[in-house]
């Protein structure tokens, strides 16, 4: 896991690593976490995946942001997470919204269900806004 950005040092970044490991231990099929700022900025992850945490934090703020939009727009309740499933696994995007939000992304291969990531977003989102 690294820390990348200033909000790193302000969000306790071992209780961060805690919460990753123990979803890795869970979730089979994890191949991505990712805690950001609600604007984008790219906290703490952990990754398998050859990606660019800080480009995939803004993409999925963005994501959650128009997912949220979209379901205000459409009459239905808040939306507190969104999701991408494809052949090659899923993306589950979470909302924290503790003292201050934050956005979780949490990454599946195949072998992780959409329901086993939603379950495990949810849980780690809570225990992380709870630690913030």
């Amino acid at each position: 896991m690294s820390a990348r950005a200033p909000d790193a040092a302000q969000a306790d970044a071992d209780a961060i690593r805690s919460e990753f490991e123990r979803v890795q231990s869970r979730a089979k099929g994890v191949s991505m976490l990712l805690l950001s700022t609600a604007d984008g900025r790219a906290v703490a992850d952990w990754t398998h995946a050859r990606l660019d945490p800080r480009r995939v934090a803004a993409m999925t703020n963005s994501f959650l942001t128009l997912g949220e939009t979209l379901a205000k727009e459409v009459g239905m309740s808040a939306a507190d997470h969104a999701t991408i499933s494809t052949g090659q696994g899923s993306l589950v995007v979470i909302r924290i919204n503790g003292a201050k939000p934050y956005t979780l992304a949490v990454l599946g291969d195949q072998q992780a269900t959409l329901a086993v990531l939603l379950f495990a977003a949810r849980e780690c989102a809570a225990r992380i806004r709870d630690r913030l």
